[in-house]
C-alpha cells in the first residue's frame, strides 16, 4: 500500500534529493515559492522551497524505506516516535494545486492595517512605517512616517516596503 511520506533532506539539498529519489518513489512533490529576500541593500526575488529541508514521496513504506534512506540528499523519512508520518492526501492536493502553475508567490506581503513596514527603496528608505492602506489594487499603498515630530501620510508603490522587525508602538509618537 502506497502513502504519501514527508522526507526530511540535507539542508539545500532539496531538488537533488527529489532528482535522485525520481528512481525510488513513484511521484515526488517539492512545493516550490517565490519569495522577496533582503540582500545588502535591496530586496530580490528568489524561488526556494515552501518547507526548507523537506519534500514529500509517494511509496510503499515496506519495500521502499531502506532504498530511501541510503539516496543521496535524504536525511531521513519523518516520524513521529517510532511511527512514519503519514501525509494526508488533501494536504498533498492542495500544495499540488497551489504550485500547478509554477512556483507559488509569496513575493508580494500582504501588509496588515497598522503593521510596521521598513522602506527599501526611494527617497524615504530605510525608514520605519505604518501600513495605512492599499490604493488601486496592491500595486500602491499608503503609510505613515513619522518625519520631523509630525506623522505624515505617503503613498509609494508596495514594492517599495517589506514587513519590519520592529513593532509600529515603537514607531509613531
Amino acid at each position: 500500500m502506497q502513502n504519501w511520506y514527508l522526507i526530511r533532506t540535507k539542508p539545500g539539498t532539496e531538488k537533488t534529493a527529489q532528482a535522485n529519489l525520481r528512481n525510488v518513489v513513484e511521484r515526488s512533490l517539492l512545493p516550490l515559492a517565490t519569495t522577496q529576500v533582503r540582500q545588502k541593500s535591496r530586496t530580490v526575488q528568489r524561488v526556494a522551497p515552501i518547507f526548507p529541508c523537506y519534500l514529500f514521496a509517494l511509496f510503499p513504506l515496506a519495500s521502499t524505506a531502506r532504498q530511501i534512506r541510503y539516496t543521496p540528499g535524504v536525511r531521513e523519512i519523518v516520524r513521529f516516535g517510532e511511527t512514519p508520518a503519514v501525509v494526508p492526501d488533501q494536504v498533498i492536493e492542495e500544495l499540488t494545486l497551489r504550485c500547478a502553475n509554477g512556483p507559488a508567490d509569496f513575493s508580494k506581503p500582504a501588509f496588515v492595517p497598522g503593521s510596521s513596514l521598513e522602506i527599501v527603496d526611494g527617497p524615504f528608505r530605510e525608514f520605519q512605517a505604518v501600513f495605512d492602506g492599499y490604493l488601486s489594487g496592491t500595486e500602491r499603498i499608503a503609510v505613515l512616517l513619522s518625519v520631523l515630530n509630525a506623522n505624515r501620510r505617503v503613498i509609494m508603490p508596495a514594492r517599495m516596503a517589506i514587513p519590519a522587525q520592529r513593532p509600529c508602538s515603537e514607531l509613531l509618537h
